[in-house]
């Protein structure tokens, strides 16, 4: 059985750590028919990398602390926490449960539980907007 848990956060530290938007580190992560579902929105791969070019543009800067994570054969499950200093001066703080499904070293799915914990209204969306 593969190591799952190493490719996720390596995903999500490249993804989430990293100031700029990154299409490139996105394909490398990601399949092509990659879905998502967050707090029952769904999003397509194209939608995804939407997604993360907007959430780049709201966000100054990010910071991941995984607080616990597990595999069973394909799937990985993440509980984490994502700290947002956002572009306007505003912070944020979301708690996510998130189930990962990988092929082929590649993340085909999420299916992901996000929660404010400190933040404006409109940062509840900050998981899905694009």
């Amino acid at each position: 059985m593969e190591n799952n848990i190493q490719r996720i956060t390596q995903a999500l530290e490249a993804l989430i750590s990293r100031p700029e938007h990154d299409e490139h580190a996105i394909k490398s992560f990601f399949a092509a028919h990659y879905r998502q579902t967050v707090n029952g929105i769904e999003l397509d791969y194209d939608n995804f990398i939407a997604h993360m070019a907007r959430l780049k543009q709201i966000v100054e800067s990010m910071t991941l602390t995984i607080l616990a994570i597990a595999q069973q054969g394909n799937h990985v499950l993440t509980h984490h926490r994502v700290e947002i200093s956002k572009r306007d001066g505003e912070h944020a703080i979301t708690e996510v449960f998130a189930r990962f499904t990988l092929e082929n070293k590649r993340i085909v799915s999420c299916y992901e539980l996000t929660r404010l914990i400190s933040g404006n209204e409109e940062d509840k969306r900050l998981g899905s907007t694009y």
